[in-house]
């Protein structure tokens, strides 16, 4: 399958400002660093035998669309959502290694240090579609039903965008970025339910029997890493009921 590249719209008006002000030196290191990171993220994708279909630039990083459904095993998500602020850290000492050679100068190295660390706390957010709300969501699964994972997901994706917003000078490359994830939380938000019957659909078309049992109430208390009992009935028959004619 081929991959296709798309650039926000977003990202062309932050890099053209940047370049504007004549921060070209900037430009390259940030690039770098978030060129690395998506590299994290690919090979882990790559490594569970999933295949990327397209990948949107945006200024902070990239939004990677691949074929992993939402079922998941939670310890995979956790891993691929994380991998690329591992591959940050991993640069980290590659650059210092550099810098004390002389290969890499002074100006440039704090550069990389500074949006290195900038650009690593701000995917930890756990602000939809950043890192840290898939990381957030991964351990989540782990202890409640799915249903409750992402809508705790996306309420608390909220929550952290009204805290980013009022916590930084406000530009206008704030109030950009903060409106693009405020959309983003929104439609996942209003799309819940579509979200969570897709997740059912798939539960049924494919072979997903984890190990481990966990016995439920209804459909809405299901848990992904678990075969769920509902009031003691298996829910492959259960879900044949709701999905067939």
């Amino acid at each position: 399958m081929k991959t296709t590249f798309k650039i926000s719209p977003l990202t062309y008006i932050i890099t053209f400002s940047v370049l504007l002000c004549g921060y070209f030196n900037y430009f390259l290191i940030i690039f770098l660093i978030l060129l690395i990171h998506d590299l994290g993220h690919i090979l882990l994708i790559k490594r569970f035998n999933y295949q990327i279909e397209s990948i949107l630039i945006l200024p902070f990083g990239s939004l990677i669309n691949s074929n992993i459904k939402n079922n998941i095993p939670s310890y995979k998500l956790f891993l691929i959502s994380i991998a690329g602020i591992i591959f940050q850290l991993i640069l980290a000492p590659i650059f210092h290694i550099l810098y004390s050679n002389g290969i890499v100068n002074n100006i440039s190295y704090n550069i990389f240090k500074t949006y290195n660390t900038i650009i690593i706390v701000f995917n930890l957010l756990p602000i939809i579609p950043l890192d840290g709300s898939k990381i957030m969501q991964s351990i989540l699964e782990a202890k409640f039903s799915y249903h409750k994972s992402i809508a705790c997901t996306y309420f608390i994706s909220l929550i952290f965008i009204f805290i980013f917003f009022i916590k930084n000078t406000i530009t206008l490359n704030l109030i950009l970025v903060t409106i693009f994830m405020f959309y983003e939380t929104y439609k996942n938000l209003i799309n819940i339910d579509y979200t969570y019957n897709y997740f059912l659909l798939e539960r049924f078309l494919y072979d997903i029997r984890p190990n481990k049992i966990k016995y439920v109430k209804d459909l809405k208390s299901l848990y992904k890493n678990y075969f769920n009992f509902i009031n003691n009935e298996s829910e492959k028959n259960v879900l044949k009921r709701r999905f067939k004619p």
